[in-house]
């Protein structure tokens, strides 16, 4: 049985360790310094460097992959057209409403991301069968004890999805966030710019009396998960990563209540993890087709061939990166002004023409929405990506 994706080290230093430092510089951070808006460093290492290059990483697994790019040849060029089309009417008829629409398709996405890392963790502990078909659970001794028992409701599933929605929740029922995934206002706050019906301080026992119920939905699986591994290998992997999911949305939307914080947690915990999923498969998936290089024994010159493709490959994605942002600061935002005009000057000034600029918010963000469709069907182990098995859970 295995219980690390990857392997105990890549796990723990690639998924974890990013996310557990960006708590560490949270505490460490004054409020003065929360309280400010997001440093220009900050954005382009988190947002441009690490979010948008993500996105773009996405075509080594796709479009520039010949072999996957004619197992979804539909899926790959219908996609951005049907995206572009949605995305122009959006933005021709309310800018609030496109970024409305943008907020809530990643906010899926992101939640969707964190179940797909469970359930590889769980197919690698062998929680789950390993078939071609839609993945089932298969029945164990712990399944037939906990079947009529109240912990029933506190599968590995249930728990990780409530970790990231009830933040969520808190996020558009409680006072205002000084912070949004896009677009000021881009969630709907319920009461938030409302008046309070209720005193301030019955509202706030009301909040932390959640809280604490939150938190001890998650001990109690996390015991949970401890007491039915007391006779076997205990599944650190699958354990750290429902308590660092839990820990970093209630630590970035509920605890801080800082655009600083929230970009970092958000960002982080899910370009990395995604980065090195994809990389890993690009890369472990010649070894699969290629026998010589499976069986080479120098582990240096196996190290030197995969390293210098990772190399060029994230140098093309954070090139792509650059280009998307300095054309979103080019033709609509004037925010980032400074660093982009270091290395290229703007050659027009911004755009007011409301319908060429509805096709240019389409075109610049149809990578990021198409990211988020594709990447639903890409990754389903299925006679659609033949490589899943092999790559991912073949020893």
């Amino acid at each position: 049985m295995k219980i690390w994706i990857f392997s105990q080290k890549i796990d723990i230093l690639g998924l974890f360790l990013p996310v557990w430092l960006c708590w560490l510089v949270c505490f460490w951070l004054p409020d003065t310094m929360l309280q400010q808006n997001l440093p220009l460093w900050v954005w382009v290492v988190v947002v441009m460097c690490i979010d948008v290059s993500h996105v773009w990483s996405t075509i080594f697994r796709t479009y520039l992959d010949k072999e996957e790019f004619l197992q979804h040849k539909k899926l790959l060029l219908r996609t951005p057209i049907l995206v572009f089309l949605g995305l122009f009417l959006l933005a021709f008829f309310s800018i609030l409403w496109f970024w409305r629409v943008m907020a809530y398709l990643a906010l899926h996405h992101f939640i969707k991301q964190q179940y797909g890392f469970l359930m590889l963790y769980k197919i690698k502990n062998g929680e789950m069968k390993n078939s071609k078909n839609e993945q089932n659970q298969v029945e164990n001794q712990e399944n037939k004890i906990i079947q009529n028992n109240f912990l029933q409701f506190f599968t590995d599933q249930r728990v990780l999805y409530f970790s990231m929605l009830y933040p969520v929740f808190f996020w558009h029922f409680a006072q205002k966030r000084d912070f949004q995934w896009f677009y000021m206002g881009d969630f709907f706050q319920f009461l938030g710019n409302f008046p309070v019906i209720f005193p301030q301080n019955i509202v706030d026992s009301v909040w932390l009396f959640l809280h604490i119920c939150y938190i001890g939905v998650i001990l109690l699986w996390l015991c949970k998960e401890l007491y039915f591994s007391k006779n076997k290998k205990i599944p650190w992997g699958k354990i750290l990563w429902v308590l660092t999911t839990a820990t970093n949305w209630f630590l970035g939307i509920v605890y801080f209540n800082a655009d600083i914080t929230f970009t970092l947690t958000n960002v982080v915990a899910h370009g990395i993890p995604y980065i090195i999923l994809l990389f890993f498969y690009v890369e472990k998936k010649k070894e699969v087709k290629n026998k010589n290089l499976k069986k080479l024994k120098n582990t240096y010159i196996k190290f030197f061939f995969h390293t210098k493709n990772i190399i060029l490959m994230l140098f093309l994605a954070l090139l792509l990166a650059f280009l998307e942002e300095y054309c979103w600061d080019w033709l609509i935002n004037r925010q980032k002004t400074q660093f982009f005009t270091y290395f290229l000057q703007y050659p027009s000034d911004l755009l007011t023409n409301p319908y060429i600029k509805a096709i240019f918010f389409a075109l610049l963000a149809m990578p990021q929405v198409a990211h988020y469709i594709i990447d639903g069907y890409i990754w389903k182990n299925n006679h659609q990506n033949p490589y899943i098995k092999a790559v991912l859970f073949d020893k």
